[in-house]
């Protein structure tokens, strides 16, 4: 899925976007939230990605010093208050090398067939969008035995791997002016009651706290 590219026109907007209106924007399309000492604008996959949540998030410091910005500053949690983790970097890529066998990984199960390839923002970021580790077709399952690399399936891991690495959300210090963007995916969410699947994305920046408010995707 290609990445939506409303995420920065609308923080870079000279004019604020009241939280009201912010609310009924499109999670898929991008919500943005405008404050004194920052900007923040989330959107969403439309899916789940094997149940896990893909987000884009920007960032935006509207103060005349840096101020520090991460996957710390983001919390996931449903709307009864559970939270849904962050999933690590260092995982998703353990993810992508146990698809493709690699590093000793031996998988029996849940093993994947082919990966999709990463697609490119136009400013020049990796999407990861609708990807966790080569997750793409459902579990298959695999021999027991040593799994047999193909150069293919190595070259296509690495790939994906530069692409995480570039395209996750990743500790910075946005400097006046400047936004800061990345993409986060969440573990599997599991909520309590199907019938409701609210969930509170909160981002922290520069003192502030900007608070989104939406359905899960399906999936």
């Amino acid at each position: 899925m290609k990445l939506r590219t409303a995420i920065f026109p609308l923080l870079l907007a000279s004019a604020a976007v009241p939280l009201t209106a912010a609310a009924l924007q499109d999670i898929h399309a991008g919500i943005t939230s405008t404050k004194t000492a920052s900007a923040v604008s989330v959107s969403a996959d439309p899916a789940l990605s094997d149940g896990r949540l893909v987000l884009r998030i920007a960032a935006q410091n509207r103060t005349r010093e840096p101020v520090a910005f991460g996957p710390a500053s983001v919390r996931i949690a449903t709307a009864a208050g559970e939270t849904i983790a962050v999933r690590p970097l260092a995982a998703l890529i353990q993810d992508v090398r146990a698809a493709a066998g690699m590093g000793g990984a031996e998988p029996t199960v849940a093993a994947q067939q082919s990966a999709p390839a990463m697609n490119t923002t136009f400013s020049g970021q990796k999407d990861v969008s609708g990807f966790t580790g080569g997750m793409t077709s459902g579990p298959v399952a695999q021999p027991t035995g040593k799994r047999t690399r193909k150069s293919a399936d190595v070259a296509a891991a690495e790939q994906q791997i530069a692409a995480l690495q570039a395209g996750i959300l990743a500790d910075t210090n946005i400097a006046p002016g400047q936004v800061a963007a990345g993409q986060l995916v969440s573990e599997k969410i599991k909520f309590r009651n199907k019938r409701e699947r609210g969930l509170v994305v909160t981002v922290m920046v520069a003192g502030e706290t900007h608070s989104f408010t939406f359905d899960a995707p399906a999936g």
